[in-house]
């Protein structure tokens, strides 16, 4: 009884945060979201940029650029995920969420993940919020960084994935702090 309590405490309280008018000088169109893009380098720290793929989806002009480093032992994406309104940094808690769920439900048999730790970068001005997610693909294990932001009233989402090793995932870190830096 005291749970459905506090969780219906809980789901007033959050229906009470109110979120204040987004800037009006953000641009959501695609062309914005494309304009991101393009300022995505071709190297980020150890990281080369590969193909680029038009997302799926409803709202047209989302764009995913692939990164990873020269042997592939870290690889994995950034997303523009254009918005029908300005985003702002109260929608990433949810996004984020969304992200890992979709990272770690949806996915085959024999690729498992679950969220280990959840952190914000860069640390000292943070604009990703970030999960840290292990498992396994097939009988070897993985980690993955899973993160999102608002650049520019766009979403962004990163996700880098590598087979667990002692000091990968701070390199990993750092390269979703350096997107931040650069779209920032």
């Amino acid at each position: 009884m005291r749970r459905a309590a506090a969780g219906l405490f809980l789901a007033a309280l959050a229906g009470c945060a109110v979120e204040g008018p987004a800037p009006a000088s953000v641009d959501t169109s695609p062309t914005a979201a494309a304009a991101l893009v393009g300022r995505l380098p071709e190297t980020l720290g150890n990281f080369n940029r590969g193909g680029t793929t038009v997302l799926d989806g409803a709202t047209p002009g989302g764009q995913e650029i692939a990164y990873a480093t020269a042997n592939r032992s870290l690889a994995g994406f950034v997303q523009v995920v254009p918005q029908l309104e300005p985003m702002t940094g109260a929608g990433l808690p949810e996004a984020l969420q969304r992200f890992v769920y979709d990272s770690t439900a949806n996915t085959p048999i024999h690729r498992r993940l679950r969220e280990r730790l959840s952190v914000s970068l860069p640390e000292a001005q943070p604009m990703l919020r970030c999960s840290e997610l292990e498992g396994t693909y097939g009988r070897q294990p993985v980690e993955s960084l899973a993160c999102v932001g608002v650049f520019g009233g766009q979403l962004v989402r990163l996700r880098v994935s590598h087979i667990r090793r002692e000091g990968r995932m701070a390199e990993v870190r750092g390269f979703a702090e350096l997107v931040a830096t650069t779209l920032r």
